[in-house]
């Protein structure tokens, strides 16, 4: 029975932060180290303070769970251009929002100029998703190695 618990208590530690999830953002410089160390592509949100697009997609688009489980194998970047100047020159951003979407190295593979809701927003993603060199690692990686995990926790708690 107690070992049983303990299995209990072990998957709820898993299941419990998943459907709680909410989009971690970085900064540029945090979330480029991250997207290079993990190997996973970029989301970056270019936006301004006043930019009533801008605050639009903050208050309904990003929270949106179809858009936070799309968004869960990226690393997502918010870039404040009112601030980051140079980063917005560097990617030649002339309206707001403006999000980018990179590949595990860097490079861009799409971009969109505008506002999305949070059914184009998850469209957008796809459409990026798939525009990423097959050579990308897995971004499912995790989970077989999570439940082979499991699986062998299971078997010495039974044994």
């Amino acid at each position: 029975m107690r070992r049983s618990a303990i299995l209990f208590v072990f998957m709820l530690l898993i299941i419990i932060p998943a459907a709680a999830r909410t989009t971690q953002w970085y900064t540029y410089e945090n979330g480029m180290k991250a997207a290079n160390s993990m190997e996973k592509p970029v989301i970056i949100d270019f936006y301004a303070d006043w930019c009533g697009p801008c605050i639009a997609m903050e208050n309904s688009t990003y929270p949106d769970s179809r858009v936070v489980s799309e968004m869960k194998d990226f690393i997502a970047i918010k870039v404040d251009t009112q601030v980051r100047i140079d980063i917005e020159s560097k990617y030649k951003i002339a309206y707001y929002p403006t999000i980018i979407f990179l590949d595990p190295k860097g490079s861009e593979i799409s971009r969109h100029v505008g506002y999305l809701g949070p059914e184009d927003m998850v469209k957008t993603i796809r459409d990026s998703r798939g525009k990423l060199p097959k050579e990308a690692p897995g971004f499912q990686a995790f989970y077989p190695i999570l439940a082979t995990a499991l699986l062998i926790l299971r078997k010495r708690i039974n044994e």
